[in-house]
């Protein structure tokens, strides 16, 4: 790696050549370059670079700039030629570019190693910032390096926050300090083919050892002939001599009141623009032919302000295009930047291009402006909200209250700040609402008003919106007649979902019913979606889930003509995201698993469409619930990995660390079961409704204090949801009813055991599914000492696709057999056991399960798998990771792989990290390598 222009920089040139050669030989990593402007970090880039090319890495450079940070993810998609209105024009919200992004890097690395480089980190957009440190977390199984370069920004949390999690994740930071007075030296010689003598030396002191104002000096002096070579060292000259010391920044500026006229105004011109721009850009911005601007261009390149890099054009230094862009007044650069916005606008630049310029452009608009904000506002509300937000809300200050423009502009303003969903975006839709005169414009309003404070959980103020705008329809003003009829329904239907979620569902089924019967009655889908919405949740609040599963399927298909009508749906899409969600769970409680995920996907798919990423946690959380109870445990710690990266809910983290702690306890991995339960304990639980989200803290709870030995107090955590106050919100709880018997009777109190049994026979015949019949089998035939309602209940775990549950049951079914004398019987059950708990790597069920049957005579066939599970090495890789390791051997990618097991792209990174950790590598190949000293008997694994 060459080290020219990095004089002193010895050390941290030759760590980066080594980790460029690692990424080389397929090992990933992260480098954070920091330091002042001009102190080098682009140069180091630049080297970089151009090591990785000789070694045929690929090589992707992205830009950020204090212009595009209102845009998410823009410096990368520009990097990948995917901006613009790329996605806008898709309907592609940020959380789904987020996806679509990571998915194309990692495609791009299984082609060869990647260097990926961002200039100027600490411009990003908050959304560019979460997926760099996605990507970091990649970069350990994936041949990958990332290298940003930044400089310190007090007071921005999101970038400090970024800047911890990357060093904590083994991120190398390369801290570029000043040079020294002896380096300076070494690089005015360098510069000047001469040493520095004593008083030129003084004059560079201010340069404060930045490489950058040191050049700038010396160019300075240069141009006024103030340093003199020819006595063998350079030394200053003529007036210089005897001048007072400039400030560097001075000779910046010096040097640009020195070009002709014409190019410093296309300087300036282009400095809007930003740091980098296009041919096309500045020919827009110079209202000139792009022809015309050859003699500019290499004007401004030999000036040394310009830089050619091909297709796009930047500024030699982010302080020239500042110095550039401040030269001007704010009052006229608003100017500027509004004749700049018109210019592209009409050279057909992207939406975001013109926003861009807009927002720079101050307050007034008029005339085309206002009719752009208009036309774009809902492209840009799908890729920029708060863009969109802003631009209309000033187009508003500034039309009058009679131009019929002003309609459109606040209908637009009202569906961006629904999309935003954010607290301030209420009080803007609340606002309009109070403004609106139309009375068919204020009940959309009301609806995207009350949604807005579903999203943020405040039932009691929706409900108050509600009031509101049913009296005011009572009262019939003459100032302010009444809304279309159907109107009063959909208040009505939403009404009736605002009782359920805030604690009345008593109130629920006869309102909804009403809202459905008049809904069919005029032929209203959307209050009939509401309305069916409602119903369907009172009826699985009732345990009644076949009959809420019909009435959630007749909700959504009113939901799915209504977005049939196209744009404008009144919120309908966003409970319909609400009703995927509780069918999803729904499903899964009746055992009906690929169903659920499908139902999930569905919701992430209108997420994505609609940019409504805030949902995208909560079906990330009850897929991997489901994963859980499935037995796909690797898919749900990977679901829970992603999680990391969304919006939190109130109820979110007592699921996320509740399953995690199932997982890992039961895959008997100690160290980290205790430090997810940890983070679990002192969570508090959901409040209202929502509470039956804490029953995964009971589980885990329990199965903590089983593998500390103490069943009495994993039955004591257990108990309390016996009581039918305590328990009336958790639908779940006919789970974990078997392990209240079994503990109860291992402990000898056979009445608790006896009580259980009895509730969970209560619960099947409230809702006779199967599911619930399975458990209360479970029970009795342990209470009973019966093997055939045990029997039954492993036919339906293995039928339903539940390992964990099947095992728990056939381990029951042995102890059983066992106390009748059937040792042989009880032999063999505890090895169909031990089968089912070796798929998942249940490896402390069997554990637990020897022990519990040894007293009894009984040892199984099985007992290798008895021992704990390594934690490294070919043998700690679960079924799951050896069938991806395989692929990987084989040389598949990752999208290959996720297609051939229907596995999310994703799913599959996760596992190849894991691969890589257990196995102690850093590649693909050396995966290959593990692979062929591990060979399989037979044809591949299913």
């Amino acid at each position: 790696m060459t080290r020219e222009g990095l004089i002193g920089r010895d050390e941290e040139t030759e760590l980066l050549r080594r980790r460029i050669e690692g990424l080389a030989q397929g090992r990933g990593g992260s480098v954070l370059i920091e330091g002042e402007p001009g102190i080098g970090k682009t140069t180091v880039l630049a080297l970089v670079a151009r090591e990785a090319a000789r070694l045929g890495c690929r090589i992707l450079h992205a830009h950020a700039s204090e212009l595009g940070r209102s845009f998410p993810l823009r410096p990368l998609l520009d990097c990948l030629e995917e901006g613009g209105d790329a996605g806008a024009g898709t309907g592609a919200g940020t959380m789904a570019l987020m996806e679509r992004l990571t998915r194309r890097i990692t495609a791009m690395t299984d082609e060869s190693p990647l260097l990926l480089l961002l200039d100027d980190l600490n411009w990003a957009d908050d959304a560019t910032l979460l997926l760099w440190q996605r990507l970091s977390r990649a970069t350990a199984r994936l041949p990958l390096l990332l290298v940003a370069t930044s400089r310190r920004v007090p007071g921005r949390r999101e970038l400090s926050q970024l800047r911890r999690d990357l060093l904590d994740q083994d991120t190398w930071l390369l801290a570029l300090a000043p040079m020294s007075p002896a380096e300076v030296a070494r690089l005015t010689e360098t510069l000047l083919g001469a040493a520095p003598g004593p008083d030129l030396r003084d004059r560079l002191e201010p340069a404060g050892g930045n490489p950058l104002y040191v050049r700038e000096l010396l160019d300075a002096l240069l141009r006024q002939d103030g340093i003199d070579v020819a006595r063998g060292d350079a030394e200053l000259s003529g007036d210089a001599a005897s001048a007072s010391p400039r400030p560097p920044l001075r000779a910046i500026t010096e040097r640009l009141g020195r070009l002709p006229p014409d190019t410093l105004r296309a300087l300036r011109a282009a400095a809007l623009l930003g740091t980098e721009f296009s041919a096309t850009e500045f020919a827009a911005v110079l209202r000139r032919p792009p022809s015309d601007l050859l003699a500019l261009t290499d004007e401004a390149t030999a000036a040394g302000m310009l830089a050619d890099t091909g297709e796009r054009m930047t500024f030699r230094h982010p302080l020239i295009r500042q110095a550039l862009y401040d030269s001007a007044a704010p009052p006229e650069r608003a100017r500027a930047h509004r004749r700049a916005a018109q210019a592209l606008h009409a050279g057909g630049a992207s939406v975001e291009r013109v926003a861009e310029q807009l927002l720079h452009a101050g307050d007034a608009t008029g005339g085309w402006m206002t009719d752009w904000v208009i036309d774009a506002a809902e492209p840009l509300a799908l890729r920029a909200p708060e863009v969109a937000v802003d631009l209309l809300r000033r187009a508003l200050g500034q039309v009058p209250g009679d131009d019929p423009r002003r309609a459109a502009l606040e209908h637009r303003l009202g569906e961006a700040a629904f999309r935003l969903r954010r607290p301030e975006c209420n009080a803007i839709v609340r606002g309009l609402l109070d403004r609106a005169a139309d009375p068919d414009r204020r009940a959309l309003l009301t609806v995207s008003l009350v949604l807005g404070l579903f999203w943020e959980g405040k039932w009691a103020e929706a409900m108050a919106v509600l009031d509101e705008a049913e009296a005011g329809e009572a009262e019939g003003a003459p100032d302010r007649p009444g809304p279309a009829p159907v109107w009063a329904n959909r208040f009505r239907g939403l009404r009736s979902i605002a009782l359920w979620s805030g604690g009345r569902p008593e109130a629920v089924p006869a309102l909804a019913a009403q809202v459905v019967a008049e809904a069919a009655a005029c032929g209203d889908a959307n209050a009939e979606a509401y309305g069916r919405h409602a119903l369907a949740l009172s009826l699985m609040r009732r345990r009644r889930t076949d009959a809420a599963l019909a009435e959630n399927a007749r909700g959504l298909a009113a939901a799915r003509r209504v977005a049939a009508t196209g744009p404008g749906t009144d919120g309908v899409a966003d409970v319909r995201i609400t009703m995927l969600v509780y069918r999803a769970l729904m499903l899964g409680a009746t055992d009906r698993t690929e169903e659920a995920l499908e139902a999930l996907r569905e919701a992430r798919r209108l997420c994505e469409s609609m940019g409504a990423y805030g949902h995208l946690s909560g079906i990330s959380m009850s897929q991997a619930a489901l994963n859980y109870w499935s037995g796909r445990w690797d898919a749900a710690l990977a679901d829970l990995d992603a999680i990391a990266d969304l919006p939190a809910v109130e109820w979110l983290p007592v699921l996320r660390y509740g399953v995690a702690v199932l997982v890992h306890g039961h895959r008997d991995q100690e160290e980290d079961a205790r430090a997810l339960f940890a983070e679990l304990r002192d969570r508090p639980d959901p409040g209202g409704l929502q509470r039956g989200h804490s029953h995964y803290r009971i589980m885990a709870g329990a199965l903590m204090a089983e593998r500390d030995g103490r069943p009495g107090e994993a039955l004591g955590i257990l108990l309390p949801t016996l009581d039918p106050g305590y328990a009336r919100e958790l639908d779940q709880r006919h789970q974990w009813l078997p392990d209240i018997v079994r503990l109860a009777l291992e402990v000898g109190d056979p009445a608790t055991a006896q009580a259980a049994a009895v509730i969970a026979a209560s619960e099947a015949d409230q809702e006779p599914n199967a599911g619930r019949t399975a458990a209360a089998g479970r029970c009795r035939g342990l209470v009973d000492q019966d093997p055939e309602p045990l029997l039954a209940a492993v036919d339906h775990y293995t039928r339903a696709g539940r390992p964990l549950q099947a095992g728990q049951a056939l381990e029951d079914l042995a102890a059983v057999l066992a106390s009748l004398g059937d040792l042989p019987g009880a032999r063999a059950q505890l090895d169909r056991a031990v089968a089912q708990y070796r798929r998942i790597g249940a490896a402390w069920d069997i554990r637990r399960a020897h022990a519990r049957l040894r007293p009894l005579g009984v040892r199984g066939t099985a007992r290798r798998a008895s021992r704990r599970p390594a934690r490294t090495g070919w043998e700690a890789l679960t079924p799951t990771e050896l069938k991806i390791a395989r692929l990987v051997s084989e040389g598949r990618s990752n999208p290959g792989i996720a297609e051939e097991l229907y596995l999310s792209p994703r799913t599959v990174q996760t596992h190849v990290s894991h691969i890589l950790g257990k196995l102690g590598v850093r590649s693909r190949t050396e995966v290959a390598g593990e692979a062929a000293r591990h060979p399989v008997p037979g044809p591949r694994p299913e």
